[in-house]
């Protein structure tokens, strides 16, 4: 596939866009900014894609949600893990 041009509007947060990464990407010229960006959007995309992918493939397997516990759990796991520690080993009575 050979060289493609593009002719775009923009809008006006758009060209604050463009002129912000010009700013900042000073080195390189409009057409390596666009071409920056247009790779960075379809990494990014292209990684969410496969994350997705991935949760989909654990969600089918059974493995994510596979055991019964409180909703809660990974949020309040010291609360849990203290309940347990006490009842397994109860205060002895001591100062401790």
């Amino acid at each position: 596939m050979g060289d493609l041009r593009i002719n775009a509007r923009l809008d006006e947060q758009s060209q604050q866009d463009l002129q912000f990464l010009q700013h900042e990407l000073s080195e390189y010229s409009v057409t390596d900014v666009v071409k920056y960006s247009l790779r960075k959007a379809a990494q990014d995309l292209k990684i969410a894609t496969e994350v997705d992918r991935q949760k989909q493939i654990w969600r089918s397997s059974g493995f994510i949600g596979g055991f019964a516990g409180p909703e809660d759990l990974s949020a309040n796991y010291k609360q849990y893990i203290r309940e347990i520690l006490d009842e397994k080993y109860p205060h002895q009575g001591s100062d401790c």
